[in-house]
């Protein structure tokens, strides 16, 4: 199967809650379709067209660079603003009383063609659909939300709790990946070569624009790297921060399936993040849970439930921590808050049109979905789990 071979293969929009949008308020609201853009480079050019910084355009969130991807960004009495080329399109839809943010969504509806299948991948997709229908699938975190794994730089927020906070630093200013444009990649070689010469250092990161900040501090105090971190975007602090701890919730959940699910009743799929555990059924939540595995905060602050902590405690004693090392102290910037999330989503007016042939794999079909997912909630998930099989 392949996924987003040509962008209009993925489209995803965004679903503002019914009572957003208004005729009259102090921000403004922009309708923004975007293709091979990510959500902050879109920010920004609607920030520079209307006048302000791109740290002034709020969103509901993030969505990826793959695909076509419509969603809404605000800006407090911001310009009317239309525009429209190949890879950006702005149009003004109306006001809000307050700025966007991720409580304004209802999710995300979907319209997917997935291409290159055999006939076996057909008739999988077609008798998975009921129960897919009636029991969804685990909600677990899909390999977009992991980039510092695409890039090579592991687990930042994992060092910081072992106290690693030095070589957490050059992992995630050094490490090179095969997605990293040229000149990127040259900045991170040479700062891997002067490492540890801050002075030298700084002049690298002078004459790339970037982490110029970062060095002085430690030109001026060379040991302290925890301090240093101050000085990284705060948008990337939390990127690596969520990333640490979705996977953690992550391999809970994917425990507590493995755990509770006889082996003829479930399929795994390895991820580079992990393996995800799909049960073929009904996935088996205990009932006290109601639904929901918290994302767990500082020291598995708000993990009640007494199995929850018990899966939390053996994943962090397989990453080497104690649940009383799951924080990062010191370091500004890096405070896990616990937050609610369902164990299970249910798409939502899921359709799958009949296979057709797919002019771009030669001899294989391709098959048109959609549905509709919440906030936060992968479409990827959807598809691998219709597939019901190991990768």
């Amino acid at each position: 199967m392949r996924l987003k071979q040509q962008p209009g293969d993925f489209r995803v929009d965004e679903v503002l809650r019914d009572d957003y949008l208004q005729a009259k308020g102090r921000h403004r609201v922009y309708r923004v379709t975007k293709r091979k853009l990510t959500s902050i480079e879109a920010a920004r050019f609607l920030g520079e067209t209307a006048g302000v910084s791109g740290s002034d355009v709020s969103m509901a969130g993030l969505k990826d660079k793959q695909g076509v991807t419509t969603q809404y960004m605000s800006i407090q009495k911001g310009k009317r603003v239309q525009y429209k080329d190949q890879e950006l399109d702005i149009e003004t839809v109306g006001f809000g009383r307050d700025a966007l943010s991720s409580h304004d969504s209802n999710g995300n509806a979907f319209q997917i063609i997935a291409r290159d299948l055999g006939a076996s991948e057909v008739v999988k997709i077609r008798s998975s659909l009921d129960s897919v229908r009636e029991h969804g699938l685990p909600n677990y975190f899909d390999e977009q939300r992991f980039g510092n794994l695409r890039h090579n730089q592991g687990w930042i927020a994992k060092g910081l709790m072992l106290g690693q906070t030095d070589q957490a630093l050059k992992r995630l200013l050094t490490a090179v990946s095969d997605y990293d444009p040229e000149r990127e990649k040259s900045m991170k070689v040479a700062l891997a070569r002067k490492w540890g010469n801050w002075r030298a250092c700084r002049d690298v990161a002078g004459r790339f624009g970037r982490h110029h900040s970062v060095f002085e501090h430690l030109r001026r105090d060379e040991d302290d790297f925890a301090g240093a971190f101050r000085f990284v975007a705060s948008r990337i602090r939390l990127i690596h921060l969520y990333a640490w701890q979705s996977h953690v919730w992550n391999r809970a959940l994917a425990r507590h399936f493995d755990g509770c699910t006889p082996s003829k009743e479930k399929f795994v799929v390895r991820t580079p993040e992990g393996p995800q555990v799909f049960p073929k059924g009904l996935g088996m939540l205990p009932p006290e849970w109601e639904g929901s595995l918290p994302l767990p905060g500082n020291r598995l602050a708000g993990v009640e439930q007494p199995d929850q902590v018990a899966l939390f405690e053996a994943v962090l004693q397989r990453e080497g921590l104690t649940r009383f090392q799951f924080a990062i102290e010191g370091v500004p910037g890096f405070v896990l808050k616990p937050e609610p999330r369902p164990a299970l989503v249910v798409p939502q007016n899921l359709r799958i049109r009949p296979a057709e042939r797919d002019p771009r794999n030669r001899g294989q079909r391709m098959v048109k979905l959609s549905f509709q997912l919440p906030r936060g909630s992968y479409a990827t998930l959807a598809v691998r789990r219709l597939l019901s099989t190991s990768r």
